[in-house]
């Protein structure tokens, strides 16, 4: 059976046998519709247009106090390929399913040609243009393609086009950019999307253009601190806070930083940029005095021309009455008569200025179809990488250098690789910390650039990362799902690594009395910590699934204040011993937790942990603390 190529949710392609399961059926469509029309808000309905017409669906949107309908002939995409490549999805729709939305569109409704591609939870929408088709039979199938990479780069930046040839475009995109598709449907299936990005650079731009075609990325700023870092270590070493107490270091004569945390579903979208759906801003769409509107809500009513114009006569009949007969034609078509000043009849039918105001009409509609604010649009949003890039990059064109730091917290948590995309390549930098490598930029980013920056788009068709912006980030191999780094990638950065017991000295001397009755005792944090270790590492558990001095926070391990015991309880529980039952010992529950009556259940060793204490674990531990009971006089605020 041959082996079709799939992109799974993470945007990555992949080889494997077809499923069945993999396509959806007429009802999983309906419900893919339902979910993309739904995305904003609205309350849709989607219903098949009737039995015999049941992959074509009519769409109901709200439009004020009505609605609008929206033919869509829609299917799950299925593998396939030409010349044995087998890159592709398409759908094989019936002739007659698309000549019915090609005639809804011929009528000058909303119509539009969509197949459905689904796998790992992600659907993406793939879109043709919709044209007749001359089958001799209504119910020849008709097939439409897109490449795999189209739909995988659609995962991962939300919204892309194919070239076909011959000037026409197919597109795929995730369910947010619907209502884009929708608004600009016959135009995108033959110009580019990058044509509508705004070209207009604002006045109050950083630098001059002649300083943008010129850019510099040396500034010279000089720090003890490398420019990509990564901290690494077991959980509780102090990773994140080392980090901070270092931001705060660089950042003391100026600069900024943004921090951001990485998962497994993070993307290039989400740490470079990408076209996103945005609300606009409210914008006040009329300003009209009172009267004004008064004429404008009979304008817009739903009754007869003659009726609009005897309801305005007496408003215009002592100004210029030629007017009225113009702004019915704006929005009637129908006949009327008019009158003169006096009241009579007038002798013509003003059909002149009638027919004006229909010769301008679609001029003023395009006034009136100006963005409000209930409207969605579409523009380039920068992630956190790009936004401190930019700031450096101005920066770096003053005479003040300036640090500016992007923090990335839990950098092993998503792909690496899929999520810095080119920009891997500027994280090799050269004796003087900028990027020895520049990279070409899409069309996306010359004009987000050019609008920041100043310049021209084609200023920016390579880049590189100035000598002042530095990359930090924090790594714990010893977590669950962590995705793999390779060698080129850790090659570019500077790992620093902190032990097990680095930064403990803030925390020896810190106890607190843990147990009841015999099993009473008054136990330091730090040695309980280390002996536990002691124990894991019996077990040949591996350094980073160590405890760390805070691998319990500061707030439950205070620096200047005695520990609470009912917080560390309720923490040790939530924390150490399910790190310990879940992870770290999974295989040796028995053996470390010796000293419980049942060591399979998590909720029983947290019970006897109240009551026994240390006494929960083997012997090798509990043997530490064995020593006579005591209280601790201290903590407990006793005299």
């Amino acid at each position: 059976m041959p082996e079709y190529q799939f992109a799974e949710k993470n945007g990555n392609i992949i080889v494997a046998d077809y499923s069945r399961s993999y396509t959806l059926k007429s009802d999983q469509v309906k419900i893919e519709l339902e979910n993309a029309f739904n995305v904003f808000g609205n309350t849709v309905s989607v219903q098949a247009v009737s039995e015999d017409m049941n992959e074509v669906y009519q769409v109901s949107i709200p439009n004020g106090d009505s609605s609008h309908n929206v033919y869509v002939c829609a299917k799950g995409t299925t593998p396939g390929g030409r010349n044995n490549l087998m890159d592709e999805q398409r759908i094989q729709q019936k002739a007659k399913y698309i000549n019915y939305v090609y005639d809804k569109l011929q009528n000058g409704e909303k119509a539009i040609l969509l197949g459905i591609y689904k796998r790992d939870g992600e659907a993406i929408f793939c879109a043709w243009r919709v044209q007749r088709s001359n089958a001799a039979s209504p119910d020849t199938p008709i097939s439409k393609q897109i490449k795999i990479q189209s739909i995988s780069k659609a995962i991962t930046e939300g919204f892309v086009q194919q070239d076909k040839g011959h000037g026409e475009y197919a597109c795929a995109f995730r369910k947010e950019f619907l209502y884009f598709y929708l608004k600009n449907s016959e135009w995108l299936h033959t110009g580019h999307v990058s044509e509508l990005a705004d070209h207009s650079v604002p006045e109050s731009n950083s630098f001059t253009e002649e300083q943008a075609g010129n850019l510099k990325y040396l500034t010279e700023l000089v720090s003890k601190f490398e420019r990509n870092r990564i901290l690494f270590g077991a959980p509780g070493t102090g990773k994140s806070y080392t980090l901070n107490q270092d931001k705060d270091t660089l950042l003391k004569n100026g600069g900024e930083y943004e921090r951001v945390t990485f998962h497994p579903d993070y993307s290039y979208a989400n740490f470079v940029g990408t076209y996103k759906p945005t609300m606009l801003d409210p914008v006040n769409d009329l300003i009209a005095s009172e009267d004004e509107k008064a004429v404008l809500s009979v304008l817009l009513g739903d009754k007869t021309a003659q009726e609009k114009y005897d309801l305005l006569y007496d408003k215009f009949k002592d100004g210029d009455l030629t007017r009225l007969p113009l702004l019915l034609g704006l929005y009637n078509d129908d006949k009327f008569k008019t009158k003169k000043k006096d009241g009579s009849d007038a002798n013509g039918d003003n059909s002149v200025e009638r027919n004006h105001g229909r010769a301008i009409r679609p001029y003023v509609n395009l006034i009136s179809n100006k963005k409000s604010a209930s409207e969605i649009a579409y523009e380039y949003v920068p992630g956190p990488f790009m936004r401190t890039y930019v700031k450096a990059l101005k920066n770096a064109q003053t005479d003040n250098p300036k640090p500016y730091l992007l923090i990335v917290e839990e950098i092993n948590r998503a792909n690496v690789a899929a999520v810095f995309g080119d920009v891997f390549q500027l994280l090799d930098r050269d004796d003087d910390n900028v990027s020895e490598y520049a990279i070409q930029t899409s069309e996306d980013i010359k004009k987000y650039l050019a609008k920041e920056l100043g310049g021209k788009p084609r200023d920016y068709t390579e880049i590189k990362i100035p000598d002042n912006m530095f990359i930090w980030a924090t790594m714990n191999s010893a977590d669950q799902g962590v995705f793999p780094m390779d060698t080129a990638f850790k090659r570019r950065w500077d790992f620093t690594y902190l032990g097990i017991d680095d930064s403990e000295e803030k925390i020896v001397g810190k106890t607190v009395e843990l147990g009841k009755g015999v099993n009473k005792r008054v136990v330091e944090w730090n040695e309980l910590r280390k002996t536990i270790n002691d124990e894991l590492l019996s077990y040949k558990v591996n350094e980073d699934k160590l405890l760390g001095p805070y691998f319990l926070s500061k707030k439950i391990i205070p620096e200047n204040d005695p520990i609470d015991p009912t917080k560390f309880i309720a923490t040790f529980k939530s924390k150490v011993i399910m790190y310990l039952f879940d992870d770290a010992a999974k295989q040796k529950r028995q053996s470390l937790f010796d000293g419980c009556n049942d060591k399979t259940k998590y909720s029983s060793i947290c019970k006897e942990f109240e009551d026994k204490g240390v006494f929960i674990f083997g012997k090798n531990i509990s043997d530490k603390f064995a020593a006579a009971p005591t209280t601790n006089h201290a903590e407990d605020g006793a005299e």
